[in-house]
């Protein structure tokens, strides 16, 4: 199926959590274990995979990177008109890839690096992190999570959520991606989520249409979007070089 789905990264963001830390770099392209973010993320996905990349903050060092690094690449540049201040989200940035992307498609966040192969979308998924090193009010306090009973996705938990499987990590596979656009249209013109709309509220909001999305667990997930789990990122890529 790699020929026919494509994988959309979103790199149009200002990298808000990460403070000065991104005032000159797009966030994307931070360096962790001696290559940028964005390279760990690529080289997850067969060359022949067309690429889907939002531009916003910073959108020449991307485009820069790409064609220095990545020339063969097969890649559409999504332009996100708003992606600081009012009206930005996540969820906003990924509807400005919209035309690119009528096919299945791997929804994969500029800050999460994982090491286990990727499946592809040929059914709707979404990665869940088997945790083995937050704290639980950690998680609680900072993450959204998978909810599963009887091996079935309910939904993706609010922050706060005690009850729950897996850690949200930022990768998912759309299979039913007319349902999808639908939905996160939908979502967006009703401007309850607002500037946290991502793809968690369009995965809920399938669910609750009768569309059914399975979370797939992975055994190591770094994030690299915020200081700590940035840290932690840096010193496990430091201690496992090989």
């Amino acid at each position: 199926m790699n020929n026919l789905y494509k994988v959309l990264i979103t790199t149009s963001g200002i990298g808000s959590r990460l403070h000065k830390i991104t005032q000159h770099i797009n966030k994307a392209l931070i360096e962790v274990g001696g290559k940028p973010v964005l390279s760990y993320i690529l080289d997850k996905y067969s060359p022949d995979i067309p690429l889907v990349l939002t531009l916003g903050y910073l959108s020449d060092q991307i485009k820069d990177f790409m064609s220095k690094y990545y020339p063969d690449r097969k890649v559409e540049y999504a332009l996100v008109d708003r992606y600081e201040g009012p009206g930005t989200s996540c969820g906003y940035s990924i509807l400005q890839a919209e035309r690119y992307l009528q096919c299945p498609f791997i929804f994969h966040a500029c800050d999460t690096i994982v090491f286990e192969p990727i499946p592809a979308p040929d059914y709707n998924w979404t990665g869940g992190y088997i945790n083995s090193h937050i704290p639980n009010d950690v998680v609680e306090k900072n993450f959204t999570t998978h909810l599963i009973k009887q091996n079935k996705l309910v939904q993706v938990n609010p922050l706060g959520a005690k009850d729950y499987s897996y850690i949200h990590m930022g990768i998912t596979a759309v299979k039913d991606y007319t349902q999808f656009w639908k939905s996160l249209r939908k979502l967006y013109k009703q401007g309850i989520y607002d500037a946290k709309l991502t793809d968690i509220h369009v995965i809920n909001e399938m669910i609750s249409r009768g569309h059914e999305y399975t979370s797939i667990p992975f055994g190591v997930w770094l994030d690299t979007g915020n200081p700590d789990t940035l840290d932690y990122t840096k010193k496990y890529l430091d201690k496992n070089k090989d």
